[in-house]
């Protein structure tokens, strides 16, 4: 009986283990710079080059839970800003979230894909 306990307690070690092993990198959001107005994110994909580093999410948009984030050329998010992401223009607050169905700090509305709506032009 003490064999088989001492195998079953070995092979949960090893169940454990073997996969933080085999996946060393974890993927997710780190927090890269963080203050009480602010909040930079880089999002580490869960890969490493051949180096070894953790490679970032760069110029791709990133769910999170229920928030939208845009990474840039370096990987890191947009914050604060306006941005210009395949022809349409998106606002991300201080804490880096894509804003939608709702006016920006500047006075502008965003929609629903978060995107600037434009008033369009009415002609008489």
């Amino acid at each position: 009986m003490k064999r088989i306990k001492g195998i079953l307690v070995l092979s949960l070690v090893f169940a454990i283990l073997i996969p933080c092993t085999v996946y060393g990198a974890r993927e997710g959001m780190s927090s890269l710079d963080y203050t009480s107005q602010k909040q930079v994110w880089i999002y580490y994909t869960g890969e490493e080059d051949e180096q070894g580093y953790s490679i970032r999410l760069t110029n791709q948009w990133k769910q999170v839970w229920d928030n939208w984030y845009y990474f840039d050329e370096e990987g890191v998010s947009k914050q604060n800003t306006w941005a210009e992401i395949n022809g349409k223009w998106y606002y991300f607050d201080e804490y880096s979230i894509m804003l939608h169905d709702t006016t920006t700090p500047d006075g502008y509305y965003v929609g629903s894909d978060g995107a600037w709506v434009q008033e369009e032009a009415t002609t008489q």
